[in-house]
């Protein structure tokens, strides 16, 4: 899971000069790193691997305050930590009120820089213990000076090729207002102020920093963002890895719209027990298919998208929606494949071949069906339905599969793939996660139909899934079980 570190608030901030403060800030840097040299590659396990040299990346963000900078910074790490470039967002601590930022005044300018220094440490020494591939120093750092400081200090440990400013802007003024009340609701320690008090600091605060703003120059390796994504520059990017971070600012956007997660109704091999195949709906899955479809009438919001699998009881649960919504169906979107075994029980499977049984059992997310897939095939697969669902602006709704919901669900909370087995995907159940421009979540279940988890959840995973959905049916907070 990609992660924000914090720098912890110094309890004591030495008053210093600020050239001392600055020379202190590259001394203490190299002092650290320089004995151990550049970080190299290092070994990936993620299925990105193979094309990953495996050099850390640093990205470092400048913009103005209230720009977007923090959310496409969790945006952008929640991919790359999902491709298995493990990412983490080091944040800046921003405290100090009145003229703390004030760039003309030296004594506050040197705590800011220590501020600054501490947090970079932080990101090095993580990629240099934790192996870690992509760090993200999130700041507003819009001085040439600051920006110099910290390329010099990274220069000890990163190629210059791995040093990549990201910088962040917006014109639209409406925007602006808006994204500006977002961060008064968002930030604690606006949130911790009068409403009146909280917007005369931000305002406050922006027009400091506006006057000591210098855009990125073509000297350094940088990608500017403009007005959502709207304008993309690039200088000097080159390599693997930075060229997947192009990729993604190219189909990121900044609107936060809610995505609903269905499987389809009940299917023929459901109530068998029976692993993959095509088969058709029940009686109740396709009394769920109407429910569904009215559901979606009174309660999804305008404008709504559907998506939906290929296969044939994804197709019958999409068909009510025909009527008021247009289904765009995809392959990618279709169950994970068995191979040999596609259309077997997991008894039937346990009988014939136990080593398979018994290797699928140890680890759920490697284990690759003989002639099939795996989990983390899955993963490879569902990248470009990633990708268009950041594209999209517009409320989505996916009819899929119980594992392939299990993975889009897994990257839409920020979890590692690892951990998307653990999953619940109930039958007959709508799930909506909404994200908020703090960087989490919100979600909702919907039970549309009243389901036996003894019948009617019969997945594609066999026993050891009815049992967590029996278990999550008699008490809907028990965590999912292993």
């Amino acid at each position: 899971m990609s992660a924000v570190a914090r720098s912890p608030r110094s309890e004591e901030v030495r008053k210093v000069d600020l050239d001392d403060a600055r020379t202190e800030y590259t001394e203490m840097i190299g002092s650290v790193e320089w004995e151990h040299g550049k970080i190299g590659p290092t070994q990936v396990t993620g299925f990105e691997g193979t094309n990953f040299s495996g050099r850390p990346l640093a990205i470092i963000t400048v913009g103005l305050p209230g720009r977007g900078k923090s959310y496409i910074s969790r945006r952008l790490a929640r991919f790359l930590s999902w491709l298995g470039l493990t990412s983490c967002i080091f944040q800046v601590p921003h405290t100090g009120t009145g003229d703390y930022f004030d760039h003309t005044n030296k004594e506050h300018s040197s705590q800011r820089d220590r501020m600054v220094s501490n947090t970079l440490a932080e990101m090095i020494q993580w990629m240099r213990t934790k192996q870690g591939k992509v760090g993200i120093l999130d700041g507003q750092n819009v001085a040439a000076s600051r920006r110099h400081q910290l390329k010099s200090a990274l220069r000890s440990v990163l190629d210059d090729d791995r040093i990549v400013f990201l910088e962040v802007g917006e014109r639209d003024i409406a925007k602006l207002e808006k994204y500006k009340e977002m961060t008064l609701n968002s930030s604690e320690e606006y949130r911790e102020m009068a409403p009146k008090d909280a917007c005369v600091e931000f305002d406050r605060r922006q027009k400091y920093y506006m006057s000591a703003y210098e855009p990125v120059s073509r000297e350094e390796c940088f990608i500017k963002m403009m007005d959502g994504g709207a304008e993309l520059e690039i200088n000097k990017i080159r390599g693997y890895v930075p060229c997947r971070v192009v990729n993604f600012l190219l189909n990121v956007n900044l609107s936060m719209k809610p995505i609903f997660l269905s499987r389809h109704g009940q299917s023929e091999f459901n109530l068998m027990g029976r692993i993959g195949g095509d088969s058709g709906l029940t009686g109740f899955g396709e009394q769920y298919a109407q429910e569904l479809s009215r559901w979606i009438k009174e309660s999804a919001p305008a404008g709504l998208e559907v998506w939906c699998s290929t296969l044939l009881r994804t197709r019958m649960t999409a068909t009510p929606l025909l009527e008021s919504h247009q289904v765009v169906y995809w392959r990618s979107l279709e169950e994970i494949d068995a191979g040999i075994y596609d259309g077997l029980t997991y008894e039937e499977i346990q009988e014939q071949a136990e080593e398979e049984f018994l290797k699928r059992k140890k680890n759920k997310y490697w284990y690759r069906y003989p002639q099939g897939e795996s989990y983390h095939d899955l993963v490879c697969r569902l990248e470009p339905v990633i990708m268009e669902m950041e594209r999209s602006k517009k409320p989505l709704l996916i009819i899929s599969h119980q594992a392939v919901l299990r993975v889009i669900y897994s990257y839409l909370i920020d979890s590692r793939p690892e951990k998307c087995t653990n999953q619940s995907m109930p039958l007959h159940t709508v799930i909506k996660v909404n994200p908020t421009y703090g960087g989490r979540f919100e979600e909702e279940r919907f039970p549309i139909l009243e389901t036996d988890p003894t019948v009617a959840n019969v997945g594609t995973h066999g026993a050891e899934d009815v049992a967590v959905e029996q278990q999550q049916h008699a008490d809907p907070n028990a965590a999912p079980s292993k």
